[in-house]
């Protein structure tokens, strides 16, 4: 299916499963804005899972706008270039080659745009809600519409690549395609922080601890600034550390430097991740870095921590 299109696009929820396949396998579709070409390829995985693969040679910059027809789920992976991406609002939040993000609201509509500079190419994974029987919903960060950076991914070791090559013809196909899909989703999920202590924090110090939480989990190789995570979490610098050290015993950024080393010990114990892809899916910036740390805190290096969990 190829259709000429303006500088703009919007495909609203009808529009939108015209793009599907009406049976297996994958649908091939062309976008033609003028000078460029934005072509993608969808399928449905299972009952409330579809997946969109696109890519975007862009002459010109190129916004659309993508709504959905009820409650959505969209787990995004940037395979190359870059875009970025709205929710029901300006587009915000940025796509980067090898980020993992994910997106949910009610009724989402979300808004792209792809510079001709940067182009893109990325895998949506889209998911009913009710599908999911409020699995996201103790998720940290703001109600409502959400946009999480949820860290980085390789296509081959995550599994992603696996997903675009199955072909969806056969039922065993779409099987195993709906488990690739929901095995990323729990996957990426996992490095999530675990809810707050009870009882330590009053209920407006619990979200605006939460608020940073979410930022610090987004943004794990560049972190914003203390004032900066004060101020999207409603309190002076000094009360959000004053906070964390009620919550956790320790400050802002000696919570996120363990909770960088928790996470890589996970990454650790699955052995699919060299060292070295640890490191830097864990937000330190070099390996030798990560493992300075890594052994002021558990008394070995990565390496050896890896075989003795084996």
């Amino acid at each position: 299916m190829t259709q000429r299109l303006s500088a703009a696009c919007h495909v609203d929820s009808r529009r939108l499963q015209a793009f599907l396949p009406v049976s297996g396998g994958w649908q091939d579709n062309t976008l033609a804005p003028q000078g460029g070409q934005i072509r993608f390829r969808t399928g449905r995985l299972a009952a409330g899972i579809t997946a969109t693969h696109s890519v975007c040679t862009l002459k010109d910059d190129f916004r659309s706008r993508v709504e959905h027809s009820g409650p959505t789920c969209v787990l995004g992976f940037g395979l190359s270039g870059g875009s970025l991406f709205g929710i029901d609002g300006a587009p915000r939040y940025e796509v980067c080659p090898g980020d993992v993000w994910l997106f949910q609201g009610q009724d989402l509509a979300m808004d792209r745009l792809t510079t001709r500079r940067a182009g893109g190419r990325m895998l949506a994974l889209k998911f009913d809600l009710g599908r999911l029987q409020g699995l996201l919903d103790d998720l940290p960060g703001q109600t409502g519409c959400r946009a999480l950076r949820l860290g980085r991914h390789t296509p081959d070791a995550d599994g992603v690549t696996a997903l675009l090559n199955n072909p969806l013809l056969t039922p065993l196909d779409r099987l195993r395609a709906e488990s690739q899909a929901l095995g990323l989703l729990a996957h990426w999920l996992m490095p999530v922080p675990d809810p707050l202590p009870g009882g330590s924090l009053a209920r407006d110090e619990q979200r605006g601890v939460v608020r940073a939480m979410d930022l610090l989990a987004s943004s794990l190789s560049a972190p914003p600034p203390l004032e900066e995570l004060a101020r999207e979490a409603g309190m002076s610098h000094t009360r959000l550390n004053r906070c964390f050290r009620k919550a956790f015993g320790k400050t802002v950024f000696a919570w996120l430097r363990d909770y960088r080393l928790d996470l890589a010990c996970r990454y650790l114990v699955d052995g699919r991740y060299s060292v070295t892809e640890i490191a830097f899916l864990c937000g330190f910036s070099s390996s030798s870095h990560f493992a300075a740390a890594f052994r002021q805190a558990h008394g070995c290096q990565p390496g050896q921590f890896r075989r003795g969990a084996s």
